[in-house]
């Protein structure tokens, strides 16, 4: 049965056709399909009214840093989903007159399915993110006094923003973040701290808080790895009696992170059985012939001409076989 594929981005379906999207996800995964904000695409193929596969774009960086993310990738037939991706890089790089650089965040780490699509559509692996359950203890040193963890509100982010998009790239989030994207964050109780030494700021961590445990979504301490022991000692106890009724921390760092996750595998941090991979690629823009310039080169080129008389020969050869 012949197939009628539609690539199209979610805003230009009716409702109940962009409903039908969430089918692809599992019931808590879906992404947001009503209310879009301007930055926010999902991506679909359909065959006729039934969605084959799906992506979401986020592009509130295009402009600042020329760069894409895409994330919650998703499909029932894996050469829709190629065609999906190719047709989505292939219209945005006809938007631009600039390089576009997409960044893939990807959490299921065990589907090789998916891995190879991406390598085939040009992605190559950009960094790894494990998560490690750190517990918090009560233990006090005498170099903990050297410490101190600074809570930092909107009114004092240009600091914090600084020292974090000088290390965007070693993080989970791997793109700088910017005061619209603090602020939001804020609104969402994220929590932003900046972790000192001696009265001088050598580390960032942005927090979020739930029942159980702390989740540690980025980290980076700037320093040698005698200073990042004592940076974890102190946060085990900080912590502690910051947080009465929680245990543990969950850390999140990358593959680009060596010392900060050998740090903490020695400090008693388990590591989580889930992991994420961002997959990285360049796209170059594609220009977007006029159809005058089309008239000016429609005489054919000495390569053209080349291919033209080779193609009469082979189907002059070819005819006089069937003969």
């Amino acid at each position: 049965m012949k197939r009628a594929l539609r690539f199209v981005e979610c805003r230009q379906l009716p409702l109940h056709e962009r409903i039908s999207i969430q089918s692809l996800y599992p019931l808590s995964k879906a992404p947001l399909l009503l209310s879009l904000p301007s930055h926010h695409h999902v991506y679909v193929a359909l065959n006729r009214d039934t969605p084959l596969a799906s992506i979401v774009a986020n592009d509130e960086q295009l402009e600042t840093d020329h760069a894409i993310r895409l994330s919650q990738a998703t499909y029932g037939d894996r050469h829709v989903f190629r065609g999906l991706l190719h047709r989505l890089i292939y219209v945005r790089s006809r938007e631009t007159k600039y390089p576009i650089t997409y960044y893939l965040q990807e959490e299921d780490s065990h589907n090789q399915d998916k891995h190879r699509i991406y390598e085939a559509a040009g992605f190559q692996v950009f960094h790894q993110t494990k998560t490690y359950h750190l517990p918090f203890i009560p233990c006090e040193k005498a170099t903990h006094t050297n410490w101190t963890l600074e809570l930092v509100d909107y009114s004092r982010r240009a600091d914090w923003l600084t020292f974090r998009n000088e290390h965007c790239h070693l993080l989970p989030g791997a793109i700088s973040m910017t005061d619209e994207q603090f602020a939001r964050e804020v609104r969402q109780q994220t929590l932003f701290y900046s972790v000192k030494w001696n009265r001088q700021v050598i580390g960032i961590m942005k927090v979020r808080l739930h029942m159980y445990h702390i989740s540690i979504q980025e980290m980076h301490v700037d320093c040698d790895e005698t200073l990042l022991r004592e940076a974890i000692s102190f946060l085990q106890q900080k912590f502690f009696y910051m947080f009465r009724y929680i245990e543990e921390a969950h850390i999140s760092a990358t593959s680009l992170q060596p010392d900060l996750s050998y740090t903490l595998r020695r400090h008693g941090a388990q590591i989580s059985s889930i992991c994420r991979y961002t997959y990285i690629l360049q796209a170059p823009p594609t220009p977007i012939y006029s159809y005058n310039n089309q008239k000016t080169s429609s005489k054919p080129t000495l390569s053209q001409r080349k291919k033209l008389f080779i193609r009469r020969l082979l189907f002059c050869s070819s005819s006089r076989l069937h003969r």
